[in-house]
């Protein structure tokens, strides 16, 4: 499933960002001990350079009640970043594992 974010809430992570927002794939889904199911490990077509260093994934997840990725083709999302990814080879994971940096509009971009 390939998504695009824009309209980031965080100034910074906007400037940040190409012009025309990031896209990329989802590449796993996750379960954060702390903050629950549904979310979606997105590789970036091109990295986010944000405070100092690229972050090539992000993950996400709808803040909308009754809105989910997949099922629905826009929605309001979390925007998590990993400052150390080896955080992925854990058996678990939580919420302190990553940096909430923005909320994004998250769009289903549809393959031809």
């Amino acid at each position: 499933m390939r998504i695009h974010l824009s309209d980031f809430e965080n100034t910074a992570v906007a400037a940040a960002a190409p012009t025309e927002g990031l896209s990329g794939t989802v590449v796993r889904r996750i379960a954060l001990q702390d903050w629950g199911d549904n979310w979606f490990l997105l590789a970036l077509d091109a990295p986010l350079e944000y405070h100092g260093r690229s972050y090539d994934q992000a993950l996400i997840r709808s803040r909308l009640v009754g809105y989910e990725l997949g099922r629905d083709k826009w929605t309001s999302v979390f925007v998590l970043v990993m400052p150390n990814p080896a955080v992925l080879d854990k058996s678990a994971v939580d919420s302190k594992d990553f940096d909430h940096v923005s909320w994004a509009s998250a769009t289903i971009q549809i393959e031809s």
